[in-house]
This record gives structure tokens, C-alpha cells and sequence, in this order.
């Protein structure tokens, strides 16, 4: 694969990931920028679209700026039968 295909496979694969995690792309520019990015929030979008090449280090921001957010969202777990009988006794006591 060469550059360029590596970074629109990074740019199909970031956006991906952050449909899947629920992440909306100014949430994610947002963050990006504040870790130093400096490609505007356009930029960003056409980048997810595969219509804008970014420099791999501004790519890296990216991807690690969509890492910490995802990193912050509560894990996803199966629920125990005692964590939901849990759940409705604390729903009827309200």
C-alpha cells in the first residue's frame, strides 16, 4: 500500500470508528485541536470523506484524539440477572 493508501485506508477506518463509538466529528475536531491539530474542522470532514489528504502526523492527531474520547465512554458490559433485578427494585422504591 503506498502513502496515499495508507492514509485513506487511516481516514475510512478513523471514521468508522467513530460512527461506531458515536462520536460526532466536531466533538472530534474539537478535542483534535485542542491536542495541537491544525487542520480546521472542514478539512477534518473532507478527511473522514476520503476527499482531503492530511500530512501523517496531523492523521496521528486524529486518531489519537478519537483514542481519548473513546477511551472516556463507559465500557460496554452484558448485565448480571442481579444487576438488573438491582435496577427495578431501585425503579419501583422512586
Amino acid at each position: 500500500m503506498d502513502r496515499d493508501g495508507v492514509g485513506a485506508e487511516q481516514a475510512r477506518l478513523l471514521h468508522e470508528v467513530i460512527g461506531r463509538a458515536g462520536i460526532a466529528v466536531k466533538h472530534l475536531w474539537f478535542h483534535y485541536f485542542t491536542l495541537g491539530g491544525n487542520a480546521g474542522e472542514i478539512e477534518v470532514e473532507a478527511y473522514l470523506h476520503q476527499a482531503l489528504h492530511l500530512p501523517s502526523l496531523q492523521r496521528d492527531l486524529l486518531a489519537h484524539a478519537a483514542n481519548e474520547l473513546i477511551d472516556q465512554q463507559p465500557p460496554l458490559r452484558a448485565p448480571y440477572t442481579s444487576e438488573l433485578l438491582n435496577r427495578e427494585n431501585a425503579e419501583t422504591e422512586d
